[in-house]
């Protein structure tokens, strides 16, 4: 059977010590940080997770989706391809539910949602398919202005199947590959990832744009390295970038590109 933990985010405001530096933030009523189940459970093909999202601020807030990568499970479908094989995922938020793989919601005013002091908000729904693989994948989900993911709220979500402890990196508590930040950001012109192996023999970079769609993909071989990333020629918005070796191990990390 499946079970849920909620958790409730009671803050709407993130403040500083600076005067006139407080954000106004959504809050998540009722948020998933866990779901537990089998993959031999048929109710768990398909895996929908809801919350409300409601602004208790005096500022009306116009806010968008994006979804980020801490775990996966291996294989995962991801550019998402219907004749592979692997789990993948997708999330309804405003007007639309967006393919399978997106990373963010659309920009344009007509799929954003708008919530006025005291509105709520109630299309937001993950939908998780583990299509047969066991193990545990982290996604985190953030509610925020377009091009400033610091003024929102975020909630990461693990979705565990048939795992002996529903945690991060549960099968890989050492991960292979790490990395350092994309810097500068946000990315105008050039920026660097570097990056450490740390005894892997190899690891697929892959940078996806929103939509996930694959903008670069190479392996790499050296054990520590730097990617350039030339974004000139790219539309500005929010783009992930990702190492993973043949095993599974793997990061990933968001960055915006910005003209």
């Amino acid at each position: 059977m499946k079970e849920l933990r909620p958790i409730l985010i009671a803050a709407a405001l993130c403040a500083s010590f600076l005067v006139d530096n407080a954000i106004a933030q959504p809050t998540l009523v009722d948020p998933i940080e866990v779901f537990e189940g089998s993959i031999d459970d048929p109710e768990n093909a398909e895996i929908a997770i809801h919350w409300d999202v409601t602004n208790l601020t005096e500022d009306t807030l116009t806010l968008k989706v994006t979804r980020n990568i801490e775990q996966l499970v291996s294989p995962y479908n991801l550019p998402y391809d219907a004749n592979n094989e692997g789990a993948y995922d997708r999330f309804c938020w405003g007007p639309l539910c967006y393919p399978y793989g997106v990373f963010c919601s659309f920009d344009s005013q007509l799929f954003l949602v708008t919530l006025a002091p005291e509105e709520t908000d109630t299309t937001f729904i993950a939908d998780y398919y583990p299509a047969g693989v066991a193990g545990v994948t982290a996604l985190e989900y953030c509610f925020h202005p377009v091009d400033d993911i610091d003024a929102g709220t975020c909630q990461m979500v693990l979705y565990c199947l048939d795992a002996d402890n529903c945690a991060l990196n549960v099968d890989e508590p050492n991960a292979a590959i790490t990395s350092e930040p994309v810097f500068p950001q946000p990315v105008t012109g050039i920026s660097s990832f570097p990056y450490h192996l740390n005894g892997a023999t190899s690891a697929t970079m892959t940078i996806f744009d929103g939509s996930g769609r694959i903008m670069e993909e190479t392996q790499l071989l050296a054990q520590h390295g730097v990617v350039y990333i030339d974004a000139a020629q790219w539309d500005a918005g929010i783009y992930i970038i990702s190492l993973q070796t043949k095993n599974g191990d793997g990061i990933s990390e968001r960055f915006v590109v910005n003209h």
